[in-house]
């Protein structure tokens, strides 16, 4: 194989199959119009967060305070 073909081949692999599938993802995009009759999606919050534990809330953290109480030796 020509230096010449190997190089246009693997040109086309890396950049050619990439873009082509990216141009094809493009146009299969759904299209919103603004300003229709249709009233605005509606919007998607995330679920609120899991409440800490107990054993990892803050006013516990502070009441399981250990002082170590050094003695000499």
């Amino acid at each position: 194989m020509s230096p010449l073909t190997f190089v246009l081949l693997s040109g086309m692999l890396t950049f050619g199959c990439p873009l082509a599938f990216a141009i094809w993802e493009l146009l299969h995009l759904p299209t919103f119009k603004a300003g229709g009759d249709e009233p605005p999606p509606e919007e998607r919050f995330a679920p609120a967060p899991k409440p800490l534990p107990a054993c990892l809330q803050p006013e516990t953290l502070l009441q399981t305070v250990r002082v170590r109480v050094l003695e000499d030796a």
